[in-house]
């Protein structure tokens, strides 16, 4: 296993609106809006409004030496496949180059993480329009590899089918790399998936299940443990941070563990019981919603270091040290134990500054709140450049 160390929250959001947001995975805690779960698969009947690709002329034109190739231009196309019965909608980014005889290019599908998150990691519950895809997609077009991002159901141009179930995210992610492979400037040999957080969740399930087959695998930002034991961290840290009291803490954590626990094997749950917190009650209702529950059953207790060692083709799995959503050590590094030990072909990059979102974030750990959340998205932040340093490498040397 290739280990680097890079460089020298939980993701807090606004209250979402009507009752279809109010089932989505926002929890209001000690007067903060939070997310309670890291790989949440509640259900929602409305997804935000697509962003419009970024137009693709605005790329600056690199002066080239007498047989050098470069690229000139990142253009950006729209993309529709069909996936479980549901037209999805995406985003080509591509590089042109200055030999327009230049082999096709190496290519990345990026897949979104939890709740209303569309194309480029925006959301309607979550301020700003400076998505880290976007970001991402047209710095790896610069350095020439494609990406294609897409709108997975229920978010963005994607419709709502009526219910959500595993398999549908399977199927999204097989439609977007079927997509790439018959692309003319993609090469098909060279095929690659970053999941971003739950997204990651969805690329380790597509692997483990045999539904794609990619040349290797990125787990960006991914939990390493149970949804169940993610949720049940995220909202006793909150707990704690809030000076709520160590045996009110315990017994809230302790109820919440029981509730997932029979959630998980198909029981319901009075939510209302459960907790004295609504933001609680509303994450355990949201997890029993009759569209989503077999999503749920499904994710609650399903095990991602297990499947991360089954994977057979190469993997980076990256995290940035300011992630207040997962956990470096506990998600980031069990994911890469967990390969390594069952022989996997692993690299495990911890990014100093980055957030969760893979942006860079120059204020110290200890003094990141859930609040710095909302500033996810803030027009003018970047990605950590060792994020797209890393990523451009790997994928290179793969």
């Amino acid at each position: 296993m290739r280990e680097v160390c890079c460089g020298s929250e939980l993701q807090a959001r606004a209250a979402p609106r009507g009752e279809d947001m109010d089932r989505w995975k926002v929890t209001m805690l000690a007067g903060s809006a939070l997310v309670a779960g890291v790989v949440l698969g509640a259900s929602c009947a409305s997804g935000g409004k697509a962003n419009a690709p970024a137009p693709a002329d605005d790329s600056p034109v690199e002066q080239t030496q007498p047989g050098e190739v470069r690229v000139v231009e990142v253009l950006e196309e729209a993309i529709r496949f069909e996936a479980a019965g549901t037209t999805v909608h995406g985003t080509l980014t591509r590089p042109r180059f200055s030999d327009d005889a230049v082999e096709p290019v190496p290519a990345v599908v990026l897949v979104a993480g939890s709740g209303p998150t569309d194309r480029n990691w925006e959301s309607p519950v979550l301020p700003g329009e400076n998505g880290s895809a976007r970001l991402l997609a047209r710095a790896l077009g610069e350095r020439g590899i494609a990406v294609l991002r897409y709108d997975k159901r229920a978010t963005g141009q994607t419709d709502f089918p009526g219910d959500l179930r595993w398999e549908d995210y399977l199927a999204e992610l097989e439609g977007a790399l079927g997509v790439l492979s018959a692309h003319e400037a993609v090469d098909a040999g060279r095929l690659f998936v970053a999941g971003h957080s739950e997204g990651g969740a969805h690329a380790l399930r597509a692997l483990q299940q045999e539904v794609v087959s990619p040349a290797g695998v990125m787990l960006l930002a991914t939990a390493g443990r149970t949804l169940s034991e993610v949720i049940a961290w995220q909202i006793e840290a909150q707990l704690v941070a809030a000076g709520i009291g160590e045996s009110r803490v315990q017994a809230e954590v302790a109820n919440l563990k029981r509730a997932l626990a029979s959630i998980a094997s198909g029981q319901t749950v009075r939510a209302s019981r459960v907790s004295m917190y609504p933001g609680v009650v509303r994450l355990v209702e949201a997890l029993q919603a009759e569209d989503g529950r077999a999503f749920s059953q499904a994710i609650l207790d399903w095990s991602p270091t297990r499947a991360a060692g089954e994977v057979k083709v190469p993997m980076l799995i990256l995290n940035g040290r300011k992630d207040l959503q997962v956990d470096p050590g506990l998600d980031a590094q069990a994911l890469a134990e967990a390969a390594r030990s069952a022989g996997g072909d692993v690299e495990l990059v911890l990014v100093d500054d980055a957030d969760h979102v893979l942006k860079h974030q120059p204020t110290a750990r200890e003094e990141l709140s859930a609040q710095h959340g909302l500033l996810y998205n803030q027009a003018g932040r970047q990605l950590d450049p060792q994020v797209v340093e890393a990523i451009v490498d790997w994928v290179q040397r793969h």
